[in-house]
Formats: C-alpha cells, structure tokens, sequence
C-alpha cells in the first residue's frame, strides 16, 4: 500500500512535499495568547510566499479544532501560493479554548467521532492532542483515547503538544496502551524542557521529535538548539528529529526573517547546516517529515 500526506487540497506523495516545517501556526486564536487573534489571509499568504521562496515546499498547521485553524482560508492560501498544508484535527487542552468552547466538552466517543470527520471530510492530515505539565489530566487522557481510536480508524499520525516539553513518557506509555505504533507518534516541543536527559529519554521511545527552532515568544538561540540536536544525533535518533518554527499567527509579519517558516529556511536551517552539516539538516527537513506525516490511507 501507498504512503500518502493529507493536505487541505487533497492527498499527496510524500516525494512531493518538498522542505517541510513540520509544527506552525499561520491561524490560532486562544485566550492563553492575548493579541494573537487571527491572523489576516492576505498575511499569511505573504509570509507562505516568503517561505516558498526561501525553499520551503509544505507546511505543517498544528492548529486543532475550536481555536479558528480557518480552514477554508488555508485552502485558497495553498491554492494561490502552491505551498502545501496539511491541518490538525483533534484538542488542544482544556485551558487554551474560549470559554463556552464545545471541544472541551466532548467525550473520548464524541472527540473520535470529529476527528475522523474531520479527516473524512475536510482532509485533515494529523490529530493533535494537548497535555499538560509533567502529568496528564484526566481530559486530556481521553483526547489521547480518542486520537488512538481515530488513528486505527483512519492511519493519520498522532503530534502530541507536551507543554514544557514534558510528560513524554506518560504519552507514549497511554499511546502504546492503545495499540498505537511509535513511529505514528509525533512529540512536540522537547525542546523546551530544560533537561537533555528528559529529552532523549524521549527519544528512545522511538517517536518522532519535532524540535521547535527559535521565535519571538521562545528565544533560546540556534547555537543552544545544534547543541541538542548534536547530542540527539550522536546517540543515534537523527531519523527521528524534525524542526518546526512553531510563530503564533500574529508574530509572523515582523518575524521575518529570522523566524517564523521563512526564517526556518533563510536563517536557522543556514546555521545549523553550518554547526551539523548540510545532510544531518537535510534529512529533518526533507526525509524524516515526509515519513513522519505520512501514512498508509
């Protein structure tokens, strides 16, 4: 069987998809973000024509469901820019929607029921999943039920938001729980846990792990981030590492060009080709991502 990417205008082969920054946000509106309402289309398709032009070819949103992903937006974005997207379903947790919000609300029945309409219907390509520091609340562990009974339903890999870059091991130990394979599991932000033993302890779980590179809101510098990455990579997890920019929707415009999804291309990838070397980024661009969010429809 074929392995295919789902993107907002349909399915693609994974050998299309080009330079990948594999975690972003061009639309997210939460009230844990203040400011950060959504952002304009013509922006955003602004910054994709920057991104493309820097040599980025595809696009990650891990925008989920009830925070404005804008999904009819980033289909005519994609349409006009021929950047590829590929859009989240699932729930982030419970503290980043508006109140009144109806995702929170949903049973792990209910939550399955969205994310695979979603998928169904509205060709969404992954099913992201927050959880909180350190533990995982009871919500989340059944928003974690929901993308595991999703994923056996419909083959889309799993990106897991660890706020702090923690809770990996309690993830991949609900996950496994399930059934769900470790290469369909995506763990988002270790980066951002202070510990380098947390994070390859992480790494030796066999997920993928999606790095963040710097942004205006988390300005650890390129030179800290090849230190991690030097560390993973010689423990052997370099077909495992992936890089995302991860610039809420508002920052984008006075990101460029340092951050944001052309700064992925214009600036970090420059620098980390220059302390790892040009295959080591290579493959975390452009080979890892392509496996890690593609899956057998």
């Amino acid at each position: 069987m074929s392995r295919t990417i789902r993107t907002v205008l349909g399915d693609m082969d994974p050998a299309d998809a080009g330079a990948i920054d594999s975690h972003d946000h061009l639309f997210l509106s939460t009230p844990v973000l203040p400011g950060d309402g959504p952002f304009d289309e013509a922006s955003a398709a602004s910054e994709l024509r920057a991104f493309s032009a820097a040599g980025g070819g595809t696009l990650v949103q891990w925008t989920p469901r009830g925070l404005t992903r804008n999904m009819p937006a980033l289909r005519r974005i994609s349409e006009s820019t021929g950047i590829s997207i590929v859009c989240a379903t699932g729930r982030h947790r419970a503290v980043v929607y508006p109140e009144g919000a109806r995702e929170p609300g949903l049973d792990p029945r209910l939550l399955a029921a969205a994310f695979t309409e979603d998928i169904v219907k509205n060709a969404c390509g992954l099913i992201k999943v927050g959880v909180g520091p350190e533990c995982i609340a009871a919500d989340e562990a059944g928003a974690l039920h929901a993308a595991a009974v999703t994923h056996h339903t419909t083959g889309v890999p799993i990106a897991v938001h660890l706020e702090e870059g923690s809770a990996s091991t309690s993830v991949i130990e609900a996950l496994r729980a399930d059934d769900v394979p470790e290469r369909s599991i995506v763990l988002g932000h270790l980066g951002r846990n202070p510990s380098v033993g947390r994070i390859l302890e992480a790494a030796e779980s066999g997920a993928w792990l999606c790095m963040d590179t710097p942004s205006p809101r988390h300005t650890q510098n390129v030179d800290e981030l090849a230190r991690i990455l030097a560390t993973l990579i010689e423990r052997g997890h370099l077909t495992q590492l992936l890089l995302g920019a991860d610039t809420t929707a508002a920052l984008l415009d006075a990101a460029r060009p340092l951050f944001g999804p052309s700064g992925l291309f214009a600036s970090v990838a420059p620098r980390l080709s220059e302390l790892l070397g040009a295959d080591a980024v290579r493959r975390m661009l452009i080979e890892n991502p392509a496996r890690a969010w593609s899956f057998d429809a």
